[in-house]
C-alpha cells in the first residue's frame, strides 16, 4: 500500500464517518446499531491475506463516477441505503483495481458484507417491521389452524384456543435483523466452496431470518398453550427466540456443508 492508497483509504474513512452521522436515528437503539461496526473487522480478516499489486496508482473511473453519483442521490433524498452503496461501490473502485487477482477474488464476495456495515436496514425500511410482523401472524394462524386449534387473526393480533397473543413490534425481529444478516454471510463466505453456492446462499439469507422469526412465534405461542402464559412471556421468551435462531443458523451450516462437499472439484486425469 503506497501513499495514495493511504490517501484513499483516509477518504473513505471519512465518508464512512460522514454515513454514519447523517442520520443519528440509530443512537436511540444503540444495542441493535453498534453490532453492525463489526462488519469491517470481518470484512479486514476474511478478505486476508490482503496483498496490492505493484502496478501504478490508478482506480475504476466508471465504478467510482457510479459510486459517486448514488452517493449523491443518497445525500439528497437521506437515503442511507444509497449512501451506502455508493460507498461500496467507491470502495471497490479503488481495491478492484489495486489487489491482486485472490485478494480481489475474496473482496469481492465480501462487498455484501460491506454493505451491511452501515445502519440503513432499520433507517430506510421501517414498514419492513410489520410486515415480518404479518409474515409471522399469518403462518401461526395457518399452521396452528391445520393442526385443529381454533385460531381467529386480527392483523398480528391473534386469538388461539381463546388466548391471545400479539406479534409486537419487538417480536418483529427487526432490530437484529441486518447483524443476522452480518452472521449469515459470514457463514456463507467459510462455508462454501464455489462462488456459485456462495451467492444463493447469500440470496437466501432473507427467507431463512423470515422462517426463523415466523418459527420463533410458533415456539412461544406452543409454550404459551402448554405451560401457560406467564412462563411463555417470562425467561422462555428471549431464550426460546434465540434457540430457534441457532437452529436454523445451525441447519443453514449444515445445507451449506452438503453443498461444499457437493461442488467439491472434479480431478481431471
Amino acid at each position: 500500500m503506497n501513499f495514495a492508497d493511504r490517501v484513499a483509504l483516509a477518504l473513505l474513512g471519512v465518508l464512512g464517518l460522514f454515513i454514519w452521522l447523517h442520520d443519528r436515528a440509530w443512537l436511540a437503539d444503540l444495542d441493535s446499531a453498534l453490532p453492525l461496526i463489526a462488519a469491517w473487522p470481518l470484512v479486514y480478516w476474511l478478505a486476508g491475506p490482503w496483498q496490492f499489486n505493484q502496478e501504478e496508482f490508478r482506480i475504476h473511473t466508471r465504478w467510482l463516477i457510479a459510486g459517486g453519483l448514488a452517493f449523491l442521490l443518497g445525500w439528497l433524498t437521506s437515503f442511507t441505503f444509497l449512501l451506502s452503496l455508493g460507498w461500496v461501490t467507491a470502495f471497490w473502485a479503488w481495491l478492484g483495481t489495486r489487489t491482486v487477482t485472490a485478494t480481489r477474488a475474496r473482496l469481492l464476495r465480501l462487498l455484501p458484507l460491506a454493505l451491511l456495515g452501515f445502519p440503513w436496514l432499520a433507517l430506510d425500511f421501517p414498514t419492513l417491521a410489520w410486515w415480518c410482523r404479518l409474515f409471522a401472524a399469518s403462518n401461526a394462524e395457518l399452521v396452528y389452524t391445520s393442526l385443529g386449534f381454533s385460531v381467529t387473526r386480527e392483523g398480528t393480533q391473534l386469538l388461539v384456543q381463546q388466548m391471545p397473543f400479539d406479534v409486537a413490534p419487538a417480536c418483529a425481529g427487526i432490530k437484529a435483523l441486518q447483524a443476522t444478516f452480518i452472521a449469515g454471510s459470514v457463514l456463507c463466505f467459510l462455508q462454501a466452496r464455489t462462488a456459485r453456492t456462495y451467492w444463493i446462499g447469500l440470496a437466501c439469507l432473507p427467507l431463512v431470518a423470515a422462517l426463523a422469526n415466523a418459527l420463533r412465534v410458533l415456539v412461544i405461542v406452543a409454550a404459551a398453550l402448554t405451560f401457560g402464559p406467564e412462563f411463555a412471556a417470562g425467561w422462555f421468551h428471549d431464550f426460546g427466540g434465540w434457540l430457534v435462531f441457532l437452529a436454523m443458523f445451525g441447519l443453514t451450516w449444515l445445507l451449506l456443508e452438503l453443498a461444499r462437499r457437493w461442488d467439491r472439484p472434479t480431478v481431471r486425469v
